[in-house]
């Protein structure tokens, strides 16, 4: 009976050892053992927790670190992570090197800057906020996102107007799409000018050149806009042109018949080669002449 209790507790013994030097954790286990008397003899060094992450997961951890910058607003002061600006700004990376004198400072003051706008713009470049932009406040954060180069924001932003200006399309006045235009102009957004000039371009003449601000657009934008008008009501009056059935059977009859010109047949009865569908041409042509 003893025998059998000891032979038992051997196999369980045995299994459990195969099954441990199976496991992932065990060279693990192993490694942590044979360096205790390592780690007793060598003090270990301190690191920078953020060292250990990717920069990935620095973005992520970066709201719960130390604030170490003020940002001055006349009377008003708000603190913000510098690291963090300087990994998504060129211009904030040169305003806060040594050569600079901003960089030595721990308040930095931004005269003619609006406060509430710059906090939008800090919130959407600072990771751990899930605000979205809207109508109300892409305006006043395309100008930031320019000036201090923050190019993903800036990207962002332009997705969201160019979708603007596709989903309202003929429904933008022409006041509101030259004020659109000149933005992209502003800005060198250049698919959001590429829809605005669309959209341009179906309104007509006297609608979208009655405001002083169409003096504004470039000379260039404004060829673009004629052109693209001009372009695309060829295309409506080329699609209404038609071969005329009745010159195709004069044809056919002709060469039944063997005639050609010259022998008999009369270039004045010959029906029209054409025929331009005049109703067609003109329901085409309604989304080109919008009046708002």
């Amino acid at each position: 009976m003893e025998l059998r209790h000891r032979m038992k507790h051997s196999i369980t013994d045995s299994l459990r050892t195969r099954e441990e030097e199976k496991s992932p954790r065990s060279a693990v286990s192993d490694d942590l053992n044979s360096n205790d008397e390592i780690e007793n003899e060598d003090a270990v060094k301190e690191e920078d927790p953020l060292e250990k992450l990717t920069s990935n997961e620095q973005n992520l951890a970066s709201p719960f670190t130390q604030q170490n910058v003020g940002l001055v607003f006349g009377n008003t002061k708000i603190f913000v992570q510098k690291e963090l600006l300087i990994a998504v700004s060129p211009v904030f990376k040169a305003m806060f090197s040594s050569s600079f004198l901003e960089g030595s400072k721990e308040e930095v003051p931004l005269p003619g800057k609006k406060l509430s706008h710059f906090v939008l713009f800090l919130r959407y470049l600072t990771p751990g906020f899930d605000d979205e932009l809207s109508e109300d406040n892409v305006h006043h954060m395309l100008p930031l996102a320019d000036e201090y180069q923050t190019d993903d924001l800036k990207k962002r932003i332009e997705d969201f107007l160019v979708d603007g200006v596709i989903s309202k399309s003929d429904s933008i006045t022409s006041e509101q799409i030259i004020l659109d235009i000149l933005e992209a102009e502003m800005y060198k957004l250049s698919d959001y000018l590429k829809e605005s000039i669309a959209v341009a371009s179906r309104k007509k003449f006297d609608s979208l050149t009655k405001s002083p601000k169409f003096e504004e657009i470039s000379q260039t934008t404004q060829s673009k806009i004629s052109f693209k008008r001009w372009k695309d009501i060829d295309k409506i009056f080329n699609k209404a042109v038609k071969v005329s059935p009745q010159f195709i059977r004069h044809q056919e009859t002709k060469v039944i018949h063997g005639y050609s010109r010259g022998f008999g047949s009369s270039v004045s009865n010959e029906p029209k080669q054409y025929e331009i569908d005049i109703k067609e041409v003109g329901e085409h042509l309604k989304k080109y002449m919008k009046e708002n």
